[in-house]
């Protein structure tokens, strides 16, 4: 009995911790929009990057900060706001995803581009979030969005943490994706899942997510390139390169363990 409400209080402890967190995840992605706004892009990166975080340049997962410190301050405004954020239940790892523009001169200009980012944070040892992953889409149409969406699907922690199993889920839906990507995709999935392709808005129904997957070229081969998981083991991450007839590129993939076992909460593949 009392290890029953032990279990309870630390249960119900770890979602208030969540649920405060996840807002200050929001407001930190809008900060650093904000950043890139005022400022410049560059300085923007170097600021919210954890010092691990990569980004990706041609087809190859590179340190962000090295990165950004060879690039010249170039013209132009790139801004974003957040459309949908999760985080997991001990308040150390989260996602946003949303819609950027890019403008060439000032934030009066028009829009040129525009795309969906997707990018992983983490609570540095300072307790700072910082960014660790960061991969988008191009050539998305026009859209609206409102305040983030916060994503609350059931997830469950483990003691200790597994990652070696969040690897095999990855390895299995690669395994299978390369057999019949329909059935990989049914299996891995989730319910409550987000998918970003090129020239195409997020797709959270599954009537959308099915046409991308009918779209993803079936040749496709995944390979990973680095992983990471929560301190309560109920969110992680997959990021990796892709290779499709010849053109090599990237995705980004956001495990959430739910009562079934690891589910694709978030996905993002370039090609």
């Amino acid at each position: 009995m009392k290890r029953s409400i032990l279990f309870l209080f630390a249960f119900y402890s770890l979602q208030a911790c969540a649920q405060k967190k996840i807002g200050q995840l929001i407001q930190v992605e809008k900060d650093f929009a904000a950043y890139s706004v005022a400022k410049n892009t560059k300085a923007a990166f170097l600021t919210y990057l954890d010092s691990s975080g990569v980004v990706f340049e041609n087809g190859k997962a590179v340190n962000g900060i090295a990165t950004w410190n060879k690039r010249e301050v170039r013209p132009g405004v790139l801004n974003w706001h957040p459309q949908f954020a999760e985080i997991s239940a001990s308040g150390n790892l989260g996602y946003t995803t949303g819609p950027w523009t890019f403008q060439r001169g000032t934030i009066m200009d028009s829009v040129v581009a525009r795309g969906q980012y997707a990018t992983i944070w983490q609570l540095d040892k300072s307790g700072k979030w910082k960014f660790i992953a960061d991969l988008g889409v191009n050539e998305l149409p026009t859209t609206d969005t409102s305040e983030a969406i916060e994503i609350n699907a059931s997830k469950f922690s483990s003691s200790p943490i597994d990652l070696a199993s969040l690897l095999q889920a990855e390895n299995a839906f690669i395994r299978l994706f390369n057999k019949n990507k329909s059935e990989a995709y049914g299996q891995f999935l989730s319910d409550h899942a987000i998918v970003n392709r090129n020239r195409h808005l997020p797709a959270t129904f599954i009537g959308d997510q099915n046409n991308y997957i009918m779209e993803t070229p079936s040749e496709m081969k995944f390979t990973i390139d680095h992983s990471g998981i929560s301190n309560s083991g109920d969110l992680g991450f997959v990021y990796g390169t892709t290779v499709s007839k010849d053109k090599v590129d990237n995705y980004l993939r956001v495990w959430r363990r739910e009562k079934n076992g690891w589910k694709i909460a978030l996905e993002v593949v370039r090609y």
